[in-house]
C-alpha cells in the first residue's frame, strides 16, 4: 500500500503494525508543532495568536489523514468505518458545551455535564488505544477486502 492510499483513501484494510507506524508519526508532528511553536513563542520570534494558528493549522490538516487511518483500521477487524467517527463526534460535542450560549442555557447542569463529556472522552480514547492498537485484524479477507498482509484465511474441506 502506497502512502497516498494510506493516508487518503477510505477503502481497503489497514493493519494494527501500519496504524501504530501512521499513528506515531501523527504524533510526533503534532509534538514537535506544540514544541517548536512553544519555543518561538517564548522567545518571541512569533506571537501568541500566530502560534496557536499554527497548531490549529497542523491538527486540520492531520485530520482526514487520521481519519482515514482510523477508518481502514476498522475495516481490518471487520467493523464499519463508521466507528471513527465517534470520537471526532465528541470533541465536537465538548467544543460546543464550551460556548457561553449554551453554558448560559444549560444553568447549573453546565459543570456536570461538561465533566460528563469529558470522561465519555476519556473512556472512548482507552476503548480506541484496545480496539485500533492491539486487536489483530481479521485473518484473511472479510467484507472490507483482502488482508492488508495477503494472507488467505485456510478453509475448510
Amino acid at each position: 500500500m502506497r502512502s497516498g492510499e494510506i493516508f487518503l483513501s477510505f477503502e481497503g484494510r489497514l493493519d494494527r503494525e501500519r496504524w501504530l507506524g501512521a499513528a506515531g508519526l501523527f504524533v510526533a508532528i503534532v509534538v514537535a508543532t506544540y514544541l517548536a511553536t512553544w519555543a518561538l513563542a517564548r522567545h518571541g520570534a512569533i506571537s501568541p495568536a500566530l502560534r496557536e494558528a499554527i497548531r490549529s493549522f497542523v491538527q486540520i490538516a492531520l485530520l482526514v489523514p487520521w481519519f482515514a487511518l482510523d477508518w481502514k483500521r476498522f475495516h481490518d477487524i471487520g467493523r464499519s468505518g463508521r466507528w471513527a467517527m465517534i470520537c471526532p463526534s465528541l470533541i465536537i460535542l465538548s467544543r460546543l458545551w464550551e460556548w457561553p450560549a449554551v453554558a448560559t442555557r444549560a444553568g447549573p447542569a453546565h459543570a456536570a455535564v461538561g465533566l460528563g463529556i469529558a470522561w465519555a472522552q476519556l473512556a472512548v480514547v482507552g476503548w480506541l488505544a484496545y480496539v485500533l492498537a492491539y486487536r489483530a485484524g481479521d485473518p484473511g479477507p472479510n467484507a472490507y477486502g483482502p488482508a492488508p498482509d495477503g494472507t488467505v484465511a485456510a478453509t475448510r474441506s
